[in-house]
């Protein structure tokens, strides 16, 4: 293993001309900061809305506007100008699901931005790979999008300033390997050199990807690619860094855990996830780890193989809302790591209505990045300002008690809508992944109205709509893998049904028999396990995606209408849109 991995590292880098980082209480010892963003997510501008920042003192939530590229940018180079001896680096989900203003130019925005506030590496997440590994190589590389157009032109798409010369960042993927060479997609891990009076300190950074992956992009974009466990491929890495002299490694990991603690609270005694499975398996050589894909802040110190040693684990939320500000003390003569502190601080715009408490200074932001932000709000406006419908109220993704969102029924009750006719499927049912629903539509006040843009933000993958034919026992089977267990813990992916189907499940039950029997219905009539049913779903759910891999069985398959297109037509035959009825999912404990 460590042959190929040695093959895709790259040559040794060093960030030139950097001062000599404040001496601590150790004469011989430096202070590197690391300055860490993960799932950008292509958001250029502040997002709507207010967030509700929950703090370490268990005092209720504050309400903050946070976020915007120029902000989170000027916050950025506060923290280098406080200690030059800095990387900027990210966990990945950088790009796609983003929102209007850089989707629309295939997330070349995102990277433009990110090249200028100056990352100097991420890792790759799953939305790296929404569009597929060529668009991600091209992301990386730079070139124009194929079968695009691209220039100044108002219908241009692409190298919008006549070309695109990719990311001055590097993506790191050591665990996503290209089954045809042998060799990781792209580089497994990078080492910087930063040149002190006390010495050269060097510190390896690994990036790696979710090992689940797969399960969470289309199948086509990504095959002849592999993805490789997360903490076995660090482990394989850590002796051919040693083996260089390099003491200090750091990990950039799409992967992540979850907390209801506040967003600096260092006991983190509710920390649950994925991530701390990787970690406790993690050679105690690694000294930090920057996560990812939960969308959730924390800094905690979880227990690696080693239970004595503890590694101090990050993350910065969603949609630049914050960073994390680490700071590793590190012994030049040895490169060992002696010390690590971190704190989140959260992005503070000056969008709120009122001013932000005391405590949470609001940032002024970057002017550079900020015009920058503005060239392609200018460029996307003509599409993203134009109205679509009214709206009664705010349809949001809030989670009720059964799992269920109302934005998320809205959804599955257009994609049924558009695919009722026979001639575009001749559905019964639509079914919507929670997690396909990216945003909540806010309704303008002064009318009512929700424009294309934020359509674009709640949807933004513009999948195909897929009606298939599933037998009644195949159609309960879809509804059971809701649930499933990895690893010895639970996971739960829920799916929106439209109006009109029902059904009741408990969560006492075991998985696999969640669904109460007879409860499941269409149009108030039992459904029948021998009988057959059109079910319309989004492409990525038709192909397996979130392990719903019964949709695989599904037959007579008719390709109708972009998910996006067919909300549209929805909302404008409907208007004004009212917030559905509850009850079409039920929980019994």
């Amino acid at each position: 293993m460590s042959a190929w991995l040695a093959a895709c590292a790259p040559a040794a880098t060093t960030v030139p001309d950097s001062p000599v980082a404040a001496v601590s209480s150790r004469p011989s010892a430096v202070t590197v900061k690391l300055i860490g963003i993960n799932d950008f997510h292509g958001h250029l501008l502040p997002p709507d809305g207010l967030t509700d920042v929950v703090e370490a003192d268990g005092s209720p939530p504050v309400k903050l506007s946070l976020g915007g590229v120029a902000y989170l940018a000027s916050e950025i180079r506060a923290l280098k100008v406080a200690n030059p001896l800095n990387v900027v680096v990210g966990a990945g989900d950088l790009i796609s699901a983003s929102q209007l203003q850089s989707a629309l130019f295939n997330d070349e925005p995102a990277v433009d931005v990110l090249n200028a506030l100056g990352l100097d590496l991420s890792s790759v997440g799953n939305h790296e790979f929404d569009k597929g590994r060529d668009a991600l190589l091209r992301m990386q590389r730079g070139g124009c999008a194929p079968g695009q157009v691209a220039g100044p032109a108002a219908s241009a798409t692409t190298c919008l300033d006549g070309r695109y010369p990719g990311a001055k960042f590097q993506w790191l993927a050591a665990n996503v390997i290209d089954d045809a060479s042998g060799r990781t997609l792209l580089p497994a891990y990078d080492i910087k050199t930063l040149p002190t009076a006390s010495g050269p300190v060097r510190i390896a950074f690994i990036g790696l990807v979710l090992k689940d992956a797969p399960t969470l992009v289309a199948p086509a974009g990504i095959r002849g690619l592999r993805f490789t466990d997360e903490a076995d491929t660090v482990n394989a890495l850590v002796p051919q860094i040693t083996a260089q002299g390099v003491r200090s490694i750091v990990v950039l990991i799409h992967q992540g855990g979850y907390t209801q603690a506040g967003y600096n609270d260092e006991e983190c005694s509710t920390f649950t996830g994925d991530i701390v499975d990787v970690v406790k398996r993690l050679d105690p050589a690694v000294d930090a780890v920057i996560s990812a894909h939960t969308h959730r802040t924390y800094r905690c110190r979880l227990p690696s193989r080693d239970p004595a040693h503890r590694i101090l684990v990050t993350s910065a939320g969603h949609g630049g809302r914050f960073v994390t500000d680490i700071d590793l003390t590190i012994d030049p003569a040895s490169d060992e790591v002696l010390d690590s502190r971190a704190r989140n601080i959260p992005i503070v715009n000056d969008r709120a209505p009122n001013p932000a408490p005391d405590r949470y200074p609001t940032l002024v932001p970057d002017a550079a990045i900020a015009a920058k932000a503005a060239f392609y709000a200018a460029k996307a406006a003509p599409v993203g300002d134009t109205p679509v419908a009214r709206l009664k109220a705010d349809l949001l993704r809030k989670v009720d008690a059964a799992g269920e969102t109302a934005l998320g029924y809205v959804i599955a009750d257009a994609q049924l809508a558009s695919a009722r006719d026979p001639a575009q499927g001749g559905a019964h049912l639509a079914l919507m992944n929670r997690d396909g629903v990216r945003a909540d539509l806010l309704r303008r006040p002064s009318d009512g109205q929700v424009n294309f843009g934020q359509i674009y933000t709640a949807q933004p993958f513009g999948s195909d709509l897929v009606t298939m034919t599933l037998s009644g026992a195949q159609l309960i089977a879809v509804l059971e893998q809701q649930w499933r267990m990895k690893d010895g813990r639970l996971i739960e992916t829920f799916l929106h049904p439209s109006a009109g189907f029902r059904y009741r499940w408990s969560a006492s039950a075991p998985v696999g028999a969640r669904i109460v029997p007879g409860s499941v219905e269409l149009e108030g009539q039992p459904v029948q396990p021998e009988r057959t049913y059109r079910v319309n779903v989004n492409r990525y759910l038709a192909d397996g995606g979130d392990g719903f891999t019964q949709f695989l069985a599904g037959s007579d398959r008719v390709t109708g209408v972009l998910d996006r297109d067919a909300l549209i037509a929805y909302l404008k035959a409907s208007e004004p849109v009212d917030v559905p009825k509850t009850g079409r999912v039920t929980r019994v404990d």
